[in-house]
């Protein structure tokens, strides 16, 4: 999707999981739970690496079985999407044949600013699918339709989109479209640093209070603070994958210097070699 200020987004496109290797991932945890503490999975977040609604299908397939062999109710699988409008009707749209019709998911929009030409600046893909109004129409269709509330994410970069102003933007954005406050929720974390994206920094106490207080006071929008996780151990949205990337390139380069130094020194041994038969001919 191309979001600046994610690590996964700076890395760029490279495939689709497949359902198998989806489901893979919540089993072997599901597995370990239960072998460690006699326990169950429970929940599941289709976020982080990439975008799950750009992968519709094979994400589906992954949710169907996590709900049917791991008995995970799909209420409590949440799909996180940056706004791929298309596919979050499909999320709630009937469908004549039955096969076609999803599981009752949660739904949670990386929203992340309030105005077109801010999202588009930090969210390429605002544009692509129809900038806000879309988003946000289609948002309340979702919820009018399934009568679930929706979770907004914003990554709250200092200075940038962590204002008093900017949250009554978007208390105002929300009422614009006629988004009942008691069926959404704003879930706040503070920007993930990354050196791809060296114009913001997370935001600080003080300015992540403020911008709760005015939701919740002026607007009556439930606003949460969250902990940034795994940030020290590179375990952010696409941070492992990148560090793994870079320690991939950096032993490629190396790979490389080392053929280039083997094979300079072949040409020098070759060339001193031809100097030798030039000084001392081979007798007739």
């Amino acid at each position: 999707m191309g979001c600046v200020f994610c690590a996964t987004g700076q890395m760029g496109f490279a495939r689709q999981l497949t359902p198998e290797e989806i489901f893979e991932q919540v089993s072997i945890f599901a597995s370990e739970l239960k072998s460690q503490n006699d326990d169950r999975l429970t929940n599941v977040v289709m976020m982080g690496m990439g975008e799950p609604l750009a992968n519709y299908r094979n994400v589906m397939s992954a949710i169907k079985r996590m709900n049917s062999d791991l008995g995970i109710g799909a209420r409590k699988i949440t799909v996180s999407t940056v706004g791929v409008v298309p596919n979050i009707r499909k999320l709630y749209q009937k469908h004549e044949n039955e096969e076609d019709n999803v599981p009752q998911v949660r739904l949670a929009v990386s929203l992340h600013c309030a105005t077109d030409e801010e999202r588009t600046a930090l969210l390429p893909a605002n544009r692509r699918y129809g900038g806000l109004d879309e988003l946000l129409t289609t948002v309340k269709e979702y919820i009018d339709v399934t009568k679930r509330r929706v979770t907004f994410e914003w990554a709250l970069i200092e200075n940038q989109n962590d204002t008093p102003d900017v949250a009554r933007t978007l208390g105002r954005v929300l009422r614009r479209h006629n988004i009942r406050r008691d069926m959404v929720h704003i879930n706040l974390i503070p920007l993930n640093p990354t050196g791809g994206f060296g114009s913001g920094r997370p935001s600080g106490k003080a300015n992540v209070e403020a911008f709760v207080k005015v939701l919740e006071d002026e607007f009556s929008i439930k606003a949460t603070p969250r902990m940034r996780r795994g940030i020290d151990i590179e375990a952010g949205c696409g941070q492992l994958k990148a560090v793994v990337k870079k320690k991939e390139e950096a032993a490629e380069q190396k790979r490389k210097e080392s053929i280039s130094a083997a094979s300079a020194a072949v040409d020098e041994l070759q060339s001193f070699m031809d100097q030798g038969r030039q000084q001392n001919p081979s007798p007739l």
